[in-house]
C-alpha cells in the first residue's frame, strides 16, 4: 500500500504532462474530455506504461486524469515491483464500481537519496502501557498488567469501553496502537483470553500460545 507522505507531485515535464493538465482542466465529461483521455491512454501506452486494476485505497487516487510520481523501494511486492528503484508516473486512467484502472510506467532513476532499501515499521504504544507493569513484549504488541480504575476507549468494545472486570492484563497492537485483546494470567501459568470484539473467550496453556492465537486472528 502506497502511503500519502511517500508520493509526490506530478510535475515530470514530458509530452504526457500537458495532456493530464487539460483533462484535469475540463470539469465535465463531454466528447473533448473523452478524446483527450483516449489520447492519453494511446500515448502512455506507446510510452510503455504498465495497465492495471486497483483499489482506491491502495493507489490513492480515483479521478480519472490524477496522477502523482512514486519512487519505488527496492523491497516492493505486487504490481508495480518491477520498477524497483525507479521513479515512476501513475495515473487513474479509468472508474469502476469495484475498482480503478491505472497505469503506471518510470520517468527516470530514483535520486540515490531516495531509495529506500528496505521497510522500516515503527510501532506507538499508548501512553497508559508504561504507566503498568509490562509482562510480555515484543516490536509490535504489549501485554501489561491492569487494574479496575484504568479506562480505556476502544472502537471494539460495546460500550466504547473496554471492560476489565474478570480480566488482570491487556494486548495492545502497537501498529495500530490500540487495545486488541483482554487476557487473565492465572497462577498456574494458563491464560484466558479473547479480543475486544468477540463475545467468547478461550483458555489457553501458555502465554505465548495465547499470543500467537490471538494476533493472527486480529490481522484477519
Amino acid at each position: 500500500m502506497i502511503k500519502f507522505s511517500t508520493v509526490l507531485a506530478d510535475d515530470f515535464d514530458d509530452e504526457i504532462l500537458p495532456l493530464i493538465k487539460s483533462i484535469n482542466a475540463r470539469r465535465q465529461w463531454d466528447k473533448q474530455k473523452r478524446s483527450l483521455r483516449e489520447r492519453l491512454i494511446d500515448l502512455l501506452e506507446a510510452s510503455g506504461y504498465l495497465k492495471f486494476t486497483g483499489q482506491v485505497d491502495r493507489y490513492l487516487i480515483s479521478r480519472v486524469g490524477e496522477s502523482y510520481l512514486y519512487d519505488v523501494p527496492l523491497y516492493k511486492r505486487g504490481v508495480l515491483s518491477e520498477f524497483k528503484g525507479k521513479r515512476i508516473r501513475v495515473i487513474c486512467t479509468a472508474s469502476g464500481r469495484y475498482g480503478r484502472g491505472y497505469m503506471a510506467g518510470v520517468v527516470m532513476e530514483t535520486p540515490r537519496d531516495r531509495i529506500v532499501t528496505k521497510l522500516v515499521q515503527k510501532y506507538n504504544f499508548p501512553d497508559y502501557v508504561n504507566q503498568h507493569e509490562i509482562v510480555y513484549k515484543s516490536p509490535r504488541f504489549v501485554v501489561f498488567l491492569i487494574d479496575r480504575k484504568i479506562s480505556i476507549l476502544s472502537d471494539d468494545a460495546s460500550c466504547r469501553y473496554i471492560k476489565v472486570v474478570g480480566w488482570n492484563s491487556i494486548l495492545v497492537d502497537g501498529k495500530a496502537g490500540v487495545p486488541i485483546a483482554t487476557l487473565y494470567l492465572n497462577v498456574d501459568g494458563t491464560v484466558r483470553g479473547k479480543l475486544t470484539r468477540w463475545v467468547e473467550d478461550s483458555t489457553f496453556e501458555t502465554l505465548k500460545e495465547a499470543m500467537a492465537y490471538l494476533t493472527k486472528a486480529y490481522r484477519r
